[in-house]
C-alpha cells in the first residue's frame, strides 16, 4: 500500500507544482497561503484565533479564511507522513517556524514529519521529486527552535527576536537572515523609514517621474515579497499628512483603486529630506503597522533600527523632534 502524504506547501504556486509532478491530489496538498511578514501576530493565541485575526486582516470582514486549512492540519494523524515544503524566503520561513511550534505542541508520538527546504514553486516536476527524494526528518531541535522563534515573533517586544541572533540557530540555517529583515522593517533611527519603505523612496528617487507599478516591479527584482505590502506603502507616503510622494500629473481616482498602479509619482522635498535622514517620517507622519506582535503605533515609538550598529535601539531624541 502506497503511503499517504500530506504535502504543506507556502503556497498555490507549489501546490500546483507537486500536482503536476505526481507527488500529491489537491486533497493531500495544504497551501499555508499566509504572509505574516505583515499584519498582527500577537502572542497568546491558539491557532484558531489567530486564523480569524488573520482572516479579517486579509479580507476586511471574514474570520473564515483559514478554517478549512487548520482543519486539514488538524487531521495530520490520518497521514502516514507529513512533508513540509518551505524554501529560504521570509514568508515561507515564517509560515515555517508557525507550523513547526504548532507541531512541537500538537503532534502525535509517531507523527513523521519530514522537511524540504525548497520553494517548490520554482522547481521543474523533476527537480520537485528529487528535491522530495532528498528530503529530511525534522528533528526534535527543529521543533523546539521553531517555537522559540516563534515565540519571539509573536512577543510584545522586538528584544527576544534580536536576542535569538545571538544564539545557535544553525538547525534551521535559513533563519537567521529572515529574524534579520523582519529586525530592519523596524523604522531606521534618523528617517523613521523601514528598509523596505528606503528602497521604495530611492527607487522613485533614481527613476524621477515614475509609476508605483514600475517602483514596485523593480523592488521586486531583488526581494520576495508581496505586491500588495509594497503598493500600500507607496499609497501611505502619498495619502501622509506629510507626503513623501506627489502626483506628478493629474490624478482623479482613488489612491487605493487599482489605476493608482499607473499613475505618475515624485519625491517631495519632505520625501527628499526624510530619505537624508534629516526628517524623521515617524515624527511627522506616525506610523501604524504591526512586525509580528509589536504594534507600532503613533508619532513616536519605541524602538529603531540602527543600520550603523546593526540592531534594535532604544529610540532616541532627535533633534527634530
Amino acid at each position: 500500500m502506497a503511503m499517504k502524504t500530506l504535502h504543506i506547501v507556502d503556497g498555490e504556486s507549489t501546490g500546483g507544482s507537486l500536482r503536476q509532478a505526481g507527488l500529491g491530489k489537491k486533497g493531500d496538498i495544504l497551501s499555508w497561503r499566509d504572509a505574516l511578514y505583515t499584519g498582527p501576530v500577537p502572542r497568546g493565541l491558539t491557532l484558531r484565533q489567530l486564523s480569524r485575526l488573520r482572516s479579517r486582516f486579509w479580507t476586511g470582514k471574514s474570520a473564515t479564511e483559514f478554517d478549512k486549512r487548520d482543519s486539514t492540519l488538524a487531521h495530520h494523524a490520518d497521514y502516514d507522513e507529513v512533508t513540509l515544503w518551505f524554501g529560504a524566503t521570509s514568508i515561507c520561513q515564517l509560515s515555517l517556524v508557525q507550523l513547526l511550534a504548532w507541531f512541537d505542541v500538537y503532534s502525535r508520538a509517531n507523527t513523521r514529519l519530514r522537511l524540504v527546504s525548497a520553494y517548490g514553486g520554482w522547481l521543474k516536476p523533476e527537480q520537485l521529486l528529487q528535491a522530495y527524494d532528498a528530503r529530511q526528518q525534522v528533528i526534535p531541535a527543529q521543533t523546539r527552535l521553531g517555537r522559540r522563534v516563534w515565540l519571539a515573533f509573536s512577543s510584545p517586544s522586538p528584544r527576544a527576536l534580536s536576542h535569538l541572533l545571538t544564539t545557535d540557530l544553525r538547525v534551521l540555517p535559513e533563519i537567521r537572515d529572515t529574524i534579520t529583515s523582519m529586525l530592519r522593517e523596524y523604522p531606521e533611527e534618523h528617517s523613521g523609514l523601514s528598509r523596505l519603505e528606503r528602497k521604495l523612496l530611492r527607487t522613485v528617487d533614481s527613476l524621477g517621474i515614475t509609476t508605483p507599478a514600475t517602483t514596485v516591479g523593480t523592488t521586486l527584482h531583488t526581494e520576495l515579497v508581496g505586491d500588495v505590502l509594497l503598493y500600500d506603502m507607496l499609497r501611505l507616503f502619498i495619502t501622509a499628512p506629510h507626503p513623501l510622494l506627489r502626483f506628478a500629473a493629474p490624478f482623479k481616482s482613488k489612491p487605493k483603486s487599482y489605476q493608482f498602479n499607473g499613475s505618475k509619482i515624485g519625491l517631495t522635498d519632505t520625501g527628499r529630506s526624510v530619505l537624508a535622514g534629516k526628517s524623521d517620517h515617524i515624527t511627522l507622519n506616525g506610523i501604524d503597522r504591526w512586525i509580528g506582535g509589536v504594534h507600532l503605533l503613533g508619532h513616536r515609538v519605541r524602538w529603531r533600527w540602527d543600520e550603523r550598529a546593526k540592531e534594535i535601539v532604544p529610540k532616541r531624541k532627535l533633534a527634530f523632534d
